[in-house]
């Protein structure tokens, strides 16, 4: 999956489906404050944006240099990148594809590029994107239940991998004998993260009673927090971990060796696409190792876990070349490969995304997807 698919897609992971009781009318102000609360996020994400390309990045790197870095690229490599970044876009749809059998892959690439040109650039594109997913399989004849499980299993298995990675990079460079430098320290969060993540899943899934204390425990942590902030208790925490627990125990135990190879499959195939991106700018394996590339890249994706800005954009780019600097790449060259990796991650997901936008509601002007029989969920119980 493209960095800007997979934060999108981490993004989407709801707490219950759509049709969730929301417990009654909303208090007067809520919906001024949530208004207020997204408009301060959007700006917020629009000054760390700016903040880091503008302020940060050129301290250590030059724009122009960049440039000429990258027009040097020779075809070969041109058409080695694009060949990439086109399997990378068709990467993102098989873990959707194993976690939401029988899905066509036309039909899961139409949703996946559509909701995450929605989500990489709308304001509180997030929140949209999820009911357009819903909306659009909705519309391909699967279930809210079959729906819900698929988005909420395969964006646990990409922080998963997301959190994974640098573990797995640091220890292939110690058994060799590089150094990670400082990178030790991002793969240690992400053993705790790992650790803790693991647990709370191994003990949701062992049976319900595991399930509720795991959720009463996080109501606890919760409601010591929102004591602070005068809020009222709640219990929406066990609620959560028994509705996860509810709607992917089924598709976890059948299929979930099939959604760890899928899921890990598009992730080889967006390292592939780093790899070629880094190698195209002049940056040869004699400076910046493959294990090098492979750190450089888990480090970024970490810095971009927190959705702050869409697509992860400032904090993975900042990440990405000053890691590529430290193993020795010149600032100029750093610079090029990851403009090349945006180029060909952020922007094809939002240009396809509006033709595979128009073709889906031209589909539904036509009833093509109206015929929900045809194409049975795996879980018919509507959400």
């Amino acid at each position: 999956m493209s960095g800007a698919a997979d934060s999108a897609a981490a993004s989407r992971v709801p707490s219950g489906g759509p049709a969730a009781d929301s417990g009654g009318p909303a208090p007067p102000g809520v919906g001024k404050r949530s208004r207020a609360y997204r408009a301060g996020t959007v700006l917020l994400g629009v000054v760390v944006i700016v903040a880091i390309f503008v302020g940060v990045i050129p301290q250590f790197a030059n724009y122009h240099d960049a440039w000429a870095a990258l027009v040097t690229m020779s075809p070969a490599w041109a058409v080695a990148v694009t060949a990439a970044a086109v399997i990378n876009l068709a990467a993102g749809v098989w873990g959707f594809q194993a976690a939401l059998p029988p899905l066509r892959f036309r039909h899961g690439f139409m949703e996946i590029q559509t909701s995450t040109a929605v989500a990489t650039t709308v304001p509180a594109g997030g929140a949209l994107a999820l009911g357009l997913t819903y909306r659009m399989f909705g519309s391909f004849g699967f279930s809210n239940v079959a729906i819900s499980t698929a988005v909420m299993t395969t964006g646990v298995w990409n922080l998963g991998a997301k959190f994974g990675l640098p573990i797995v990079a640091v220890v292939l460079m110690a058994a060799t004998g590089h150094s990670a430098g400082r990178a030790v320290g991002a793969a240690l969060i992400g053993v705790a993260l790992i650790a803790v993540s693991g647990t709370v899943l191994w003990l949701i899934f062992r049976d319900e009673a595991s399930a509720c204390r795991v959720g009463r425990l996080g109501d606890r942590i919760l409601n010591w927090v929102l004591h602070f902030a005068r809020k009222s208790e709640s219990h929406r925490v066990e609620h959560a971990a028994l509705h996860f627990r509810e709607q992917t125990a089924e598709i976890v135990h059948e299929r979930g060796w099939l959604l760890t190879a899928a899921v890990l499959a598009s992730q080889f195939a967006l390292f592939v696409l780093v790899v070629f991106c880094v190698r195209a700018v002049g940056i040869p394996a004699g400076t910046v190792s493959f294990l090098a590339v492979l750190l450089s890249f888990a480090i970024a994706r970490l810095a971009g876990a927190l959705p702050i800005t869409p697509g992860g954009l400032g904090s993975v780019d900042a990440a990405f070349t000053g890691m590529l600097i430290a193993f020795g790449a010149t600032s100029s060259h750093a610079l090029a490969a990851d403009l090349v990796w945006r180029a060909t991650t952020y922007f094809p997901p939002i240009l396809i995304g509006i033709v595979t936008y128009l073709l889906w509601k031209r589909g539904l002007a036509k009833g093509t997807y109206k015929d929900p029989g045809a194409r049975p969920s795996p879980i018919s119980a509507d959400g």
